[in-house]
């Protein structure tokens, strides 16, 4: 278990130092960062030929077939009926040429089929039930991710499953259909799990969904795909690797799909992509990449599901934890040609130094790797002739309008205050509070069926968070004093982008921003309720960037405290 007091690492060093300089930008914005973006593609406004910048790549040549969910394996897609028993667990996958590869693991049966961190499909209303064995010799969870459950069922580290024990998780599933996801999350060992791959896909499917589906013409598994995106840091001997108490934890080889080097030969027309930043620390800007230029694509979703109409992007921001729906058209991309799902160069934000891309004292635990915020290519579609018979849709196809989404109101009083920082100690910090503090007591209660604005401040010498809420999702109200880059993107007069528009359970807060959201905490459950309120960076998370909520009837109200 860390304790979050080890020995202060080169970067915080450097943040603590900088935390002088804060003051300096009260009339402005203050960037120290050390990755600085080419101006021509700045914002959202690049034109569809403009050059893409120069990527310092790792995969020279995409080899190996992207993973498609199928009956049984790894990323199985299992439709759930009934009770699915999983045991965590460790074995060895081809994943690289050469060696297999340790993959810890939700493994089960399915059908009479093996299966491995499977996509689990059910529908909105549907009951989950699912018995997780731990096999592994560290205590485990199962957390899912972006769902409404009580805190019994979070699978947070406040109820973890020790080694040769089990746990049955049974919840009627409230959400809108959309992209979620379950993984590890023992307090203190996430992103060493997670890392090590315990982590799968779940898709809520709904009558919306399954008309949008035929409406478009794109079948679940063939134009219709998840994309799980993680950066691993791999040995030699194609073997995962991991520094416990490590900062920012990035690797050195892209799995999409546990696929390394991975290409899926597409046919012209529509795709649409169900995409999840799966990375312990690595944030993204997304773009699809033909010959050179940027090709635009459709943005209908977002962590909680269907957004109120599509928007026409040409890149797009994705935090750890984050998921996005997308489609994409490749009608205008000639048959042999080939587009590139990229990362682009952004600042990262990370309020070092300047002293450039490679810092020895940064990079030392990632050799081979990309630095934060430098560009890389992370799968490749390769343009065949569509021999089907099947009817293609084109655009058009596209709705104007989704549904409306949830209202955000709120009490103008009910406004609760955060702020993330970094202590003298080399601690991340919420409100001043660490995880190991106080352990699970916490920090602050709700009353259940309020609506709460919360306003995060994140300081000036800090570096992104990715803050992730359990058991609620919330409407972005606003982003203030953001940088540059991400002011360029906005389409409100609140400072918010298209991926702002929908229902979350994760938002990024850049250096230096104040963000606030709207959260509606009624829910079916009764008695006392906790969970956690943290960073999705998971070392941030593991050394105590964490803190616990409780929702119960007997809270005071804001507007009563």
């Amino acid at each position: 278990m860390k304790t979050g007091t080890a020995s202060l690492s080169a970067r915080r060093r450097v943040l603590l130092g900088l935390g002088a300089l804060a003051t300096a930008a009260a009339g402005g914005w203050l960037w120290t960062g050390r990755h600085r973006r080419p101006a021509a593609l700045a914002g959202t406004s690049a034109a569809p030929n403009a050059q893409a910048p120069a990527s310092a790549r790792r995969a020279e040549r995409f080899t190996q077939p992207l993973r498609i969910p199928a009956a049984a394996g790894l990323m199985a897609d299992v439709v759930l009926r009934g009770e699915l028993a999983l045991t965590a667990g460790s074995a060895d996958f081809a994943i690289f040429p050469g060696a297999a590869t340790a993959l810890w693991h939700y493994a089960g049966l399915h059908d009479g089929k093996a299966v491995a961190n499977p996509l689990l499909r059910l529908q909105h209303g549907q009951k989950l039930q699912v018995n997780l064995h731990n096999a592994l010799d560290e205590a485990t969870t199962a957390h899912w991710h972006g769902l409404s459950v009580d805190e019994a069922n979070d699978g947070s580290g406040l109820h973890p499953v020790q080694p040769g024990a089990q746990r049955r998780y049974a919840f009627n599933v409230a959400n809108r259909a959309g992209l979620y996801w379950y993984h590890a999350h023992p307090h203190g060992n996430t992103g060493k799990q997670i890392q090590r791959g315990l982590a799968g896909l779940l898709l809520v499917e709904d009558a919306q969904e399954n008309a949008l589906r035929a409406r478009l013409g794109l079948n679940w598994g063939e134009r219709d795909l998840p994309l799980l995106i993680a950066d691993k840091q791999i040995d030699s001997n194609n073997s995962i690797v991991y520094k416990d108490g490590a900062d920012d934890w990035i690797g050195n080889r892209i799995l999409v799909n546990w696929t390394a080097d991975a290409y899926l030969d597409a046919v012209p027309g529509l795709y649409r992509l169900r995409i999840l930043n799966g990375c312990n620390a690595r944030l993204w800007r997304l773009a699809f990449v033909h010959r050179g230029g940027l090709l635009p694509f459709q943005l209908i979703g977002t962590d909680g599901g269907l957004l109120e109409r599509p928007w026409r992007l040409q890149d797009i921001f994705l935090g750890p934890a984050q998921r996005i729906d997308v489609i994409v058209d490749f009608s205008t991309v000639a048959v042999g040609d080939r587009v590139l799902l990229s990362s682009l160069d952004y600042m990262a934000m990370e309020n070092e130094d300047d002293a450039g891309p490679l810092q020895p004292h940064l990079m030392a635990d990632h050799p081979g790797a990309v630095p934060m915020g430098a560009a890389q290519d992370l799968m490749e579609f390769r343009l065949v002739a569509d021999r089907s018979q099947r009817r293609s849709f084109g655009a058009a196809a596209i709705p104007a309008r989704f549904q409306p989404l949830p209202p955000v109101a709120a009490e103008d009083c009910a406004l609760r205050q955060f702020k993330l920082a970094l202590d003298a100690e080399g601690r991340w910090l919420i409100n001043q509070w660490n995880m190991y503090f106080n352990g699970h007591e916490p920090v602050f209660r709700v009353r259940r069926g309020s609506r709460e604005i919360w306003e995060i401040h994140n300081a000036l010498a800090s570096m992104p968070h990715p803050i992730h809420v359990h058991g609620f999702q919330f409407r972005l109200l606003s982003r203030r004093i953001s940088p540059p880059d991400i002011r360029a993107r906005a389409v409100t007069d609140t400072g918010l982008s298209p991926h702002d528009l929908g229902l979350l359970d994760t938002v990024v807060i850049w250096p230096g921003e104040i963000v606030r959201i709207a959260i509606d905490f009624s829910q079916p459950f009764e008695g006392v309720q906790r969970y956690m309120l943290h960073c999705h960076n998971l070392e941030h998370e593991d050394r105590g960037m964490m803190i616990t909520f409780a929702v119960d009837d007997d809270a005071k109200q804001l507007c009563e405290a």
